[in-house]
């Protein structure tokens, strides 16, 4: 890949948005792009990942093992958003697994190639935490979602959010419905009965494996 195709692929991450052509060149010069195959563990659990994961192209599952030993999904993520900052600020290990759903274009950035370069960018290091901010209060959202509300508002809320993020009411499942269920609290039994019954009323419309078309939101915000 070549360093001007680099610099553009900078410049398209929200955390580097706000920097100028000499800063992203700079960032560019540290990354390591790598094109990784569908369900590569890019990280596990125990791991000392010594990089800062930027996602270019793909989606990327992260998700922990519960005491019970099942996998708990804790949030998937696409393009522009990056992984593995915990072990890369802290040098800890990872108490969580990252594996590629589809073939993915990831970003690496070593964190002694990095940390330098935050300590002279505070508006990179600002945007990071402000990232990590959003991110946490977003599981704590989703945390109360799970131990607080019935099912069948969770898969409403759920699919809302996605039409949101999308900006249509044809919306695909970005992770399988058996993975939706972990994320959302719930087996994979009841989140297929809840679909089922949402497109029995007439609010969504089944397509394949796991295209929905919200047919009338209105009606599902009030499931």
């Amino acid at each position: 890949m070549h360093e001007h195709s680099l610099e553009h692929l900078v410049s398209l991450v929200p955390i580097f948005s706000k920097l100028d052509a000499d800063e992203v060149n700079e960032v560019a010069k540290r990354v390591r792009p790598r094109v990784h195959p569908r369900g590569e563990q890019l990280y596990g659990a125990g791991d000392d990942n010594p990089y800062l994961m930027i996602i270019h192209s793909g989606w990327v599952k992260v998700s922990r093992l519960t005491e019970s030993g099942h996998e708990q999904v804790i949030r998937v993520l696409g393009v522009g958003d990056f992984l593995g900052e915990a072990t890369f600020i802290g040098s800890g290990v990872a108490d969580h697994f990252a594996v590629t759903l589809e073939e993915s274009e990831i970003c690496s950035l070593h964190r002694d190639d990095m940390r330098d370069y935050l300590s002279r960018s505070p508006s990179v290091a600002y945007k990071m935490l402000e990232t990590l901010s959003n991110r946490l209060e977003s599981t704590e959202n989703q945390l109360s979602s799970v131990t607080g509300e019935e099912a069948g508002h969770r898969v409403a809320s759920y699919l809302l959010r996605l039409a949101r993020e999308s900006g249509t009411n044809q919306v695909t499942l970005p992770i399988s419905k058996k993975d939706v269920a972990s994320y959302l609290g719930m087996k994979a039994e009841t989140f297929s009965r809840r679909l089922a019954a949402l497109e029995e009323v007439g609010t969504v419309r089944l397509s394949g494996n796991r295209g929905i078309g919200i047919l009338d939101p209105e009606a599902l915000s009030r499931s």
